[in-house]
């Protein structure tokens, strides 16, 4: 049998939370790929409402372990990058570059939401975020995270579809990535996943908006845009399923009255998943 292509994840990891690589390393390897795993941080809890957290930052043993495993002469299918950090997104301004050969390369330039930057970031992470993109394949920002790559005031109230086609089709242009905005709250009282590309014409995919709010859903979106695009799938159709998956799992949690700040139950959907996903060939290992 072929090798079983591989995905590179860094992003910090809580012990407790179904968020980051909590939840992307399992999905990735329910897709069918070898996840290499680069951990930034080290957290008791995710920062959601949990309280006081503790925060291990493990960025200086980042540049040593892709170091040694580029001596490894690994030759990955994917990238997937999630929440860094300052120490973090500055090893991998350095490092990524080197990865430019890697078929799909996901960045999720986490940042901001709400109108607002995330505690502890400021105007220079974002300056950094704007390099580190440029070497992506595909981004995933939120609205907000969107307009602060641009320099644009961030949207505080719902959009319209044209408005956040707009919004992405600028971002794509400007960075020369394809762009799959997340979590855009529509006008019609729906959320939107709008995607766009430097040369091809935007759209837009909706889902019903669902009460309440859910840790570590973004993270599972770029998972399993990640891990559907290396099984062949487009944009679009990766994103559609992606946010179909997201839905799905946050419509088990409301039924089973879990609590939310532990993340969502995704979990039950992934036999769903998996038989959504394209069949992937396999050659003699000899081959």
């Amino acid at each position: 049998m072929a090798a079983q292509p591989s995905v590179i994840i860094s992003q910090d990891l809580s012990g407790i939370g179904q968020v980051s690589l909590g939840v992307a390393l399992p999905l990735i390897a329910a897709m069918d790929f070898n996840p290499f795993t680069l951990p930034t941080a080290l957290l008791s809890t995710h920062t959601g409402g949990l309280g006081d957290n503790t925060y291990l930052d493990l960025s200086a043993q980042m540049p040593a372990i892709l170091t040694h495993w580029q001596s490894l002469a690994l030759q990955p299918a994917g990238l997937l990058l999630g929440y860094l950090g300052q120490k973090a997104l500055a090893v991998w301004q350095t490092w990524l570059p080197q990865y430019q050969t890697v078929l799909v390369r996901v960045i999720d330039p986490v940042m901001a939401d709400h109108g607002r930057l995330y505690q502890g970031f400021d105007e220079q992470y974002v300056a950094a975020m704007r390099t580190l993109v440029q070497h992506a394949t595909v981004i995933t920002p939120n609205p907000t995270e969107a307009a602060l790559l641009l320099g644009e005031t961030a949207p505080r109230k719902p959009l319209t579809a044209a408005a956040a086609q707009g919004l992405a089709s600028r971002v794509a242009k400007r960075f020369a990535v394809a762009v799959v905005l997340t979590g855009v709250a529509l006008t019609t009282g729906e959320l939107g996943v709008v995607g766009a590309q430097p040369q091809a014409p935007p759209w837009c995919l909706t889902t019903a908006k669902l009460a309440g709010h859910y840790f570590g859903t973004g993270d599972i979106f770029a998972s399993v845009l990640c891990g559907a695009m290396l099984r062949g799938m487009a944009l679009p159709a990766a994103s559609r399923l992606a946010m179909t998956f997201v839905s799905k799992a946050i419509t088990t949690t409301l039924a089973s009255g879990s609590d939310g700040r532990l993340g969502v139950d995704y979990a039950a959907g992934l036999p769903w998943l998996l038989a959504q996903l394209p069949q992937r060939g396999r050659k003699n290992a000899t081959d």
